[in-house]
């Protein structure tokens, strides 16, 4: 079974793909690589000429998470929606998408967040299902190894403050958003951060979290 599958799943799924494209559309290079197994295509509003997949229905690619197959420096952005979760060698992976990424490309993760209600339901231990039987990274923690493996950090950001218990809701509750980004703006369900492999010769730069900004997203009427 798969959370994802769930009518909330897919909300947010949905939610998370509105994000992604505000990061990566002003993006340019020759390959974009998409890792995980979601149907899904994130890499759909990128402008990058080539797209690679190496799980879901646009699979062009086969390879597992601990040995990316590809030649050092020869991909330009590589987006990693809810893999942090699911690795067992956080350093050698991070360690390997430094190496396959060009200088000045791009890495863009997607992840729960474990101070959340997110990280609630996966403490009750309820659900021995993905991704609630998943280990959830702190932000704080993948942003300094992503720092040690040769990356800077360009952008980093929580959302989605929803109660994440009723799987078979589709309901997004606007007010709480906008609760959550202003009075509790570090506990939202989901982090985002963008990270630069830095050129040589520059040091990287840990930035201060942001505030998230309002993401469009559909609303049901009559739940907010």
């Amino acid at each position: 079974m798969n959370w994802f599958d769930s009518p909330y799943g897919k909300q947010l799924l949905s939610t998370e793909q509105a994000l992604i494209d505000a990061f990566i559309h002003d993006k340019f290079g020759y390959f974009a690589l998409q890792l995980g197994s979601f149907d899904c295509n994130f890499l759909n509003n990128s402008r990058i000429s080539t797209h690679l997949f190496n799980g879901g229905k646009h699979k062009n690619i086969a390879f597992h998470l601990d040995a990316i197959p590809l030649e050092e420096d020869s991909v330009d952005l590589i987006v990693c929606p809810h893999i942090i979760e699911q690795l067992t060698d956080i350093k050698s992976f991070f360690k390997d998408l430094s190496r396959v990424i060009v200088p000045g490309g791009y890495t863009l993760f997607i992840s729960f967040n474990p101070y959340s209600f997110a990280g609630l339901r996966s403490l009750v231990g309820f659900d021995n299902h993905n991704p609630w039987n998943c280990k959830f990274k702190s932000p704080r923690e993948v942003q300094s190894l992503l720092v040690k493996a040769g990356f800077t950090i360009e952008q980093a950001k929580f959302f989605h403050y929803q109660p994440i218990f009723n799987d078979n809701s589709d309901l997004l509750i606007g007010a709480l958003e906008n609760i959550g980004g202003r009075w509790l703006p570090l506990f939202g369900n989901i982090y985002c951060i963008l990270a630069k492999k830095i050129m040589p010769g520059v040091t990287p730069i840990k930035p201060k979290w942001n505030r998230p900004k309002k993401i469009a997203v559909a609303l049901n009427k009559g739940n907010i």
